[in-house]
């Protein structure tokens, strides 16, 4: 575990240099390699999307927000399914009270969402914003005749 996290330390900061360097399609691979060994990075889904903003790649930004929504919510699923296991008795009885005060949505989920996901989804919102802009929609054009 100790080497793991020493590799991903170790990329994050290599693509954090490239990115300086102006060596963006490298710093993007080192982003990427550093979520597969993590995929709740955080600072590795916010630097992609940073990047590929400023690269104007808003279709490549909006799957990097999409990919890590889907990571923290598959996270949050998989801890719930695993406390409900080892708690099955309180899991009754704490599932019915927490969906009576409205802390868990109709699908048993909690409502409450990391401060970091509700920023993606703000993130998402301009994202599509600028993909239907009509000056996105003629770049789009002009690349799909090449």
């Amino acid at each position: 575990m100790a080497t793991t996290k020493a590799r991903i330390k170790d990329l994050m900061k290599n693509a954090d240099t490239l990115a300086l360097d102006g060596r963006i399609a490298d710093a993007i691979k080192n982003y990427i390699a550093a979520i597969k060994a993590d995929p709740l990075l955080a600072r590795a889904y916010n630097r992609l999307m940073i990047l590929y903003r400023k690269q104007k790649e808003y279709k490549k930004e909006m799957a990097i927000i999409k990919q890590a929504i889907g990571a923290y919510e598959k996270e949050i699923k998989a801890d719930q399914q695993a406390w409900k296991k080892a708690n099955s008795k309180s899991a009754r009885l704490n599932t019915n009270l927490a969906k009576a005060m409205g802390l868990l949505d109709d699908k048993g989920l909690p409502v409450y969402e990391y401060p970091q996901v509700g920023t993606w989804r703000k993130r998402m919102e301009t994202v599509r914003k600028k993909l239907q802009s009509p000056a996105q929609k003629a770049k789009s054009n002009r690349s799909s005749k090449k």
